[in-house]
């Protein structure tokens, strides 16, 4: 088992040393340049850089800024980026446990970021490993991007929010805490929004009942797989997607599971989000 030593970055020898992990992972044309990182982490961001015994090159980084949402401050984690020899290990959760403890340092709650909602493997860390969860769909979130995981399509994101201090995220970083299979979900009867049928395309977006406590929404096992093979298949996906995750979350809906089956099937288990009850003014006019 390959052990990692994290090392936040401080200067801007250790920010350039993410230029060519971003480079092998999203090409070179969405490089965030390493002054802007340092800059970010002179102001209250995170940088970390994760080596492996006996590699001098970092096997992976990990690149947030403080920001302000809801009236509340909160961390937004822009990149996380693993070689490929690593990927797989205990990395990428070593560089995200590493940045939850600078945010509850910094009195932080919330780690939030976006994904592309097609990608099931990021799913499965971002929901199942981690415990987060979205409530927000933004179409074509950065516009055209011409690197060669995005290119081709809108680029759709999801908003993933991370509560870094809940007890749920704890005991799902250690491993104590994992969600259901998917054929656990199915035994119980919870309906798909949207499934994958005969030949890897998309079926129609079903309409939600009244009261629904729970519901499926299926993508693609292997996206990029998909996207090489068969653009147009691939487009139809995202628009299918985008439909089914804008109706649920007009709804309430918010996705807070993703459910992997023994076959490689994943699917978003959807939930009512609770209701947020105004305030009563008890004063005397």
């Amino acid at each position: 088992m390959v052990s990692f030593r994290i090392d936040v970055a401080k200067d801007i020898a250790a920010c350039a040393a993410t230029v060519p992990l971003q480079e092998e992972v999203w090409s070179g044309d969405v490089i965030v340049p390493p002054q802007l990182m340092l800059a970010a982490v002179h102001n209250g961001g995170f940088v970390a850089l994760g080596y492996a015994d006996d590699d001098a090159v970092a096997a992976g980084f990990v690149f947030g800024f403080v920001g302000i949402y809801d009236y509340h401050f909160r961390h937004h984690s822009h990149m996380l980026a693993v070689r490929e020899p690593y990927r797989g290990s205990t990395l990428a959760v070593e560089l995200k446990q590493a940045q939850r403890d600078h945010c509850l340092d910094q009195g932080i709650e919330v780690i939030g970021w976006t994904m592309d909602p097609l990608e099931a493997r990021n799913a499965t860390f971002n929901f199942a490993k981690l415990g987060a969860y979205t409530r927000e769909y933004h179409r074509d979130f950065y516009g055209a991007m011409p690197d060669k995981l995005n290119a081709g399509l809108p680029s759709d994101r999801i908003y993933v929010e991370w509560p870094i201090g809940h007890d749920r995220t704890y005991k799902r970083l250690k491993g104590e805490d994992r969600p259901p299979t998917l054929e656990q979900a199915e035994a119980e009867g919870i309906r798909y929004l949207l499934k994958v049928e005969e030949g890897d395309r998309p079926g129609a977006v079903n309409a939600g009942r009244a009261g629904e406590s729970h519901l499926l929404l299926a993508i693609p096992t292997q996206f990029q797989q998909l996207k090489a093979h068969d653009t147009g298949r691939a487009l139809e996906w995202r628009l299918r997607v985008r439909a089914a995750f804008e109706a649920a979350f007009a709804k309430g809906y918010a996705a807070v599971e993703f459910l992997r089956a023994a076959d490689g099937r994943g699917a978003y288990l959807l939930v009512p989000q609770p209701r947020r009850e105004m305030p009563v003014d008890t004063d005397d006019a």
